[in-house]
């Protein structure tokens, strides 16, 4: 978030990390923890790595998700509007308009104009990230000296 402070970049956070830890029961507890998160916040980000345990977590919960959890990609969170698409409640009415569950994608606005980057000064700054990038500076170890009269 603090990257993106100031350049108009929208962002969004994790709230739960799936598998600090590979034990499934505790994937599993945070996996639930996600669901309640959902439910108080109306939105909960959950990431995590596809381990094989991770992975098996997934495929036992998912089918059993509530209905009143949507799942989405995360480039959908980033382009709104964002529609809550879940079966509403039977025993709540309906309201004519969607439901956000993510209350908005928050936008780090810049505090002050971005100061100008000239031609020049862009060149210069990707001539030396190439120049002293390793794969060059492999080229140049391995053909130095390459052409030269002996």
């Amino acid at each position: 978030m603090r990257a993106a402070q100031g350049t108009g970049v929208k962002v969004i956070k994790r709230k739960v990390f799936l598998d600090d830890t590979q034990n499934e029961a505790d994937i599993r507890m945070q996996f639930n923890r996600a669901v309640q998160l959902a439910r108080r916040n109306g939105s909960a980000i959950a990431i995590g790595h596809p381990h094989p345990s991770t992975v098996r977590v997934l495929q036992q919960m998912l089918p059993t998700l509530p209905s009143d959890i949507t799942l989405v990609r995360p480039s959908d969170l980033l382009n709104e509007p964002q529609v809550d698409t879940s079966t509403p409640n039977q025993g709540k009415p309906a309201s004519s308009e969607p439901r956000n569950p993510f209350r908005g994608v928050k936008r780090c606005v810049p505090k002050h104009p971005p100061e100008p980057v000239y031609a020049t000064r862009f060149f210069s700054v990707i001539g030396e990230s190439v120049s002293q990038s390793t794969l060059v500076q492999y080229f140049q170890h391995q053909w130095q000296g390459w052409g030269k009269k002996a």
